[in-house]
């Protein structure tokens, strides 16, 4: 199987990322869901609420890291140093669809607070796939 495919299929498995920020040297990390983009393979897109503290420390350091979130027991995951987070053109209205279908009981959240969320991207320029106990894949994008 090649880098690629491996990097597809663990990003498949999971809709969870631990997204790290980091802003005047004082780094932070969160959980974040995710949806992938089908035609770019080095962008993930997630939601937040665009008064998060997360929101105000992209407009100071977009700079990110992340790591997948593998399911119980599963060692396969993706991470990277290599990434940045943008706002989305597309909005939560455009994307409703794929965030429900890809998150159990995403509806609940959109019928919440949907007007509060913007949808932001992280491209990702380089990724390191861990599959097993063997040597990590490097992708660069």
């Amino acid at each position: 199987m090649s880098a690629i495919d491996k990097y597809q299929e663990v990003l498949g498995n999971t809709n969870v990322i631990a997204l790290a920020t980091s802003v005047d040297n004082v780094p932070d990390v969160r959980i974040v869901n995710f949806i992938r983009d089908q035609k770019r393979p080095n962008v993930l897109l997630f939601a937040s609420d665009r008064t998060n503290r997360k929101v105000a420390q992209f407009a100071k350091n977009n700079a990110v890291a992340f790591t997948s979130v593998p399911k119980e027991g599963d060692i396969p995951h993706v991470r990277s140093n290599n990434a940045v987070v943008t706002k989305s053109a597309q909005t939560i209205g455009d994307l409703k669809r794929s965030f429900i279908d890809a998150i159990p009981g995403y509806d609940a959240t959109l019928e919440a607070i949907a007007d509060t969320l913007d949808v932001f991207e992280i491209h990702i320029k380089q990724a390191i796939v861990i599959t097993g106990f063997e040597e990590p894949d490097l992708i660069t994008f």
